[in-house]
């Protein structure tokens, strides 16, 4: 968890140096009453930084998502500051940073799990007999994670994106084998990894209209139209992954930032105490691509492969950056483990905090008001 920046380095403009100014009061506040009341989670403290960081992460990255969300996150902030008196403006400011924290990190942070990959054939299918039976599959909106994988796949080289570690068991064909045996790399298991989760079509009505709400307060209105109607599950939002490297994009340990001047182009960023024991290499940066044959298959057939979205990955950069910062990310990790390890309440009252800091995540995403 890292402290709000002082006044004269939040790097805002006008607007912003007035908000900051109370937040950092806010922030005092909520130190303060931690080391009174001895609280575990410090639900106060995550709730102020979560406005801060978020406001300055805003600012900072507008070339990546316009000045739309900076712009209402000044409004909604500044709204607080008509309550009456300083602790109702303190209590307001705390409601809606955990409001942030339940809707913004919730659209984005997901739980892994390993998707079906392509089953194994007995007799081994040529990779060009493979392309074309995937590209035929093109002409409908994939509605599984299993065929959107093979689309996935195969866009992406039968390869994680990051790594370039080879699908394992893609390597059933023979070509593929061949390519990783020459290029002396690893197989491993991977995952179709969601920029937006797959949740967000799960027949969860609320849920979805947050993550819709979400991709409008960000101005990406049509962005959002296109995940509608089960179109979460499409290239556009999807990507190669390893396991391991999906459990870490989905928990906010990875993340990637758009390179400005390069398109499709990505540093590979994260959390270091985590990324420092993975046991392939990850490499600063990558740059998305297909494989020109592949292309020009898919474009004879009137197909198209999209590549991963900029603008979501942007947005997700935007959550994963303040949540670490925040220390929402880890907060989140503590409340998971030690419900795991709660199995009752405790009579002395000891567990009241954990249910309420994961009550208040759960539950808060049902009261959005679209502003």
């Amino acid at each position: 968890m890292t402290a709000l920046p002082s006044l004269d380095e939040c790097g805002l403009d006008e607007t912003g140096l007035d908000i900051w100014k109370k937040l950092l009061e806010a922030e005092k506040t909520a130190l303060e009453d931690a080391d009174s009341s001895k609280a575990k989670y410090n639900d106060p403290i995550i709730g102020i930084r979560l406005l801060g960081f978020f406001l300055k992460d805003f600012s900072a990255h507008a070339l990546d998502y316009g000045l739309t969300p900076y712009a209402r996150l000044c409004r909604e902030i500044t709204s607080c500051f008509n309550k009456s008196d300083d602790k109702a403006i303190y209590d307001a400011l705390v409601e809606l940073g955990l409001r942030y924290r339940s809707y913004l990190l919730r659209v984005f942070r997901s739980n892994t799990g390993g998707e079906p990959t392509p089953s194994r054939h007995a007799s081994r299918p040529s990779f060009e007999v493979v392309k074309e039976r995937i590209l035929e599959e093109l002409s409908n909106v994939p509605q599984t994670t299993r065929s959107l994988k093979k689309l996935a796949l195969l866009r992406d080289g039968y390869r994680c994106a990051i790594s370039r570690v080879y699908d394992m068991q893609s390597c059933d064909i023979d070509e593929i084998r061949e390519a990783a045996v020459r290029g002396n790399s690893k197989a491993l298991g991977t995952d179709v990894a969601h920029i937006i989760p797959e949740s967000a079509q799960d027949g969860d009505k609320d849920y979805a209209a947050t993550v819709l709400a979400m991709l409008e307060m960000f101005g990406l209105e049509e962005k959002a139209k296109s995940l509608s109607g089960g179109q979460v599950n499409s290239l556009h939002n999807v990507i190669t992954m390893v396991h391991d490297l999906h459990i870490a994009f989905d928990s906010f340990d990875l993340w990637l930032e758009p390179v400005a001047e390069y398109e499709n182009t990505y540093k590979v960023c994260g959390n270091p105490r985590r990324l420092e024991l993975f046991p392939i290499p990850i490499p600063s940066r990558i740059t998305f691509s297909i494989d020109p044959a592949v292309a020009a298959a898919a474009k004879a057939l009137n197909k198209e492969l999209m590549l991963p979205d900029r603008s979501l990955i942007a947005i997700r950069a935007a959550c994963a950056r303040v949540a670490n910062l925040s220390g929402a990310a880890e907060q989140a990790k503590r409340i998971l483990r030690d419900l795991e390890d709660t199995t009752v309440l405790a009579d002395d009252g000891s567990s009241a905090e954990l249910l309420s800091s994961r009550l208040s995540m759960l539950t808060s995403r049902f009261t959005y008001v679209h502003g």
